[in-house]
């Protein structure tokens, strides 16, 4: 899902409950805070607006999670613009089912999903809902800036998510980030601003450091995220026991995990013009080695995998605001192709 201030418009330490705002790192400006208000007037007003007709939405099927499910955010124009659906893989178009809650940015996982929205209240302009197997929120927990990305990890006991809370997309300079760690529930285990940062064995210092695009092992315990710090960005794992993140290499962003663990797809830039920024590669963690994929356009998403040699993500639909299609694209390198038509934020469920 591309991350700008327009489509956002759509929809501290470890506390138990809700987190109270982040201060380690005060860079939200005056012109920031009126851009967020803006950002959360115009989720009230798209809301609004999206709301008339009769609506397709209903509850999850019983076998949702039982069977491969693509679980995506629709984007279809009408009443339903921004709600939860879900379709079969092999033919998305024509099984996509819709249900209730309408998010900015959605993920799911082990019979769970959470789903990054618009408040309720001024007080609390955008939240982190989590969603049970049939779709239905069971608790909501406070952010503290703009969604960006979510994830929920493979045996569901952690999710993470990416907030900006200041600056609005990652290709600007002074954006700032808030990534947290919790655990099903809703506890705060980790804020990964805290973590250790290990370059080459030499703890990072720098006051600076962003962090964003967590993708989770299946242990639940190790996972992979960007950092950023003096300029550059960095591809590192994380431990979430000894609170330690260590930089692998350099020039990568949002990261995804392959199901068997052993590859990771990431966003390398490799142009500074903001729209041809952007090349998906695929890297062998036991190897090392680097392939471009066969995308050519700039995109702006934290992939998901749909098996394990392909990838889905959004590709924004060029002079039409804040519409996208998924697109998913091989490993080999070859041609990338239309999966789902009006839609973003794609994620698989149901598998073994």
């Amino acid at each position: 899902m591309p991350n700008t201030a327009s489509q956002a418009r759509q929809a501290a330490e470890p506390t138990q409950g809700r987190t109270p705002p982040h201060r380690s790192r005060p860079r939200i400006t005056t012109a920031v805070a009126v851009l967020l208000v803006g950002v959360a007037v115009g989720a009230v007003a798209v809301s609004i607006l999206d709301r008339h007709g009769e609506s397709a939405a209903g509850k999850a099927t019983a076998d949702l999670f039982a069977t491969e499910h693509i679980v995506f955010r629709s984007l279809q124009s009408g009443s339903d613009h921004g709600r939860i659906a879900y379709a079969e893989p092999h033919d998305p178009t024509s099984t996509r089912r819709l249900a209730d809650s309408r998010c900015i940015r959605v993920a799911a996982a082990a019979r769970r999903a959470v789903c990054l929205r618009a408040g309720v209240t001024p007080l609390q302009p955008y939240e982190v809902v989590e969603l049970d197997e049939k779709l239905n929120p069971t608790s909501d927990h406070a952010l503290n800036g703009v969604p960006s990305r979510a994830r929920v990890a493979p045996d569901g006991r952690h999710f993470a998510t990416t907030t900006f809370v200041s600056g609005h997309n990652y290709i600007s300079l002074g954006f700032s980030t808030e990534t947290l760690i919790y655990r099903a529930g809703g506890e705060v285990v980790a804020n990964l601003e805290k973590f250790t940062f290990l370059i080459n064995g030499e703890k990072d210092e720098s006051v600076d450091r962003n962090i964003w695009g967590v993708t989770f092992s299946a242990d639940s315990n190790t996972f992979f995220a960007t950092v950023a710090s003096r300029g550059r960005t960095y591809l590192a794992r994380g431990d979430l026991t000894n609170h330690t993140l260590t930089a692998l290499r350099d020039n990568a962003e949002c990261p995804s995990l392959s199901p068997d663990g052993r590859r990771i797809v990431y966003k390398k830039r490799v142009d500074p013009v903001a729209d041809r920024a952007w090349r998906f590669h695929a890297f062998d963690l036991a190897t090392g080695t680097e392939t471009p994929l066969g995308e050519t356009r700039s995109v702006d998403d934290q992939v998901a995998w749909l098996d394990s040699e392909h990838i889905m993500y959004a590709v924004p639909k060029a002079g039409e605001g804040v519409a996208a299609d998924i697109w998913n694209a091989p490993l080999d390198g070859g041609e990338p192709k239309l999966l789902i038509p009006d839609a973003d934020s794609p994620t698989l469920v149901g598998t073994t």
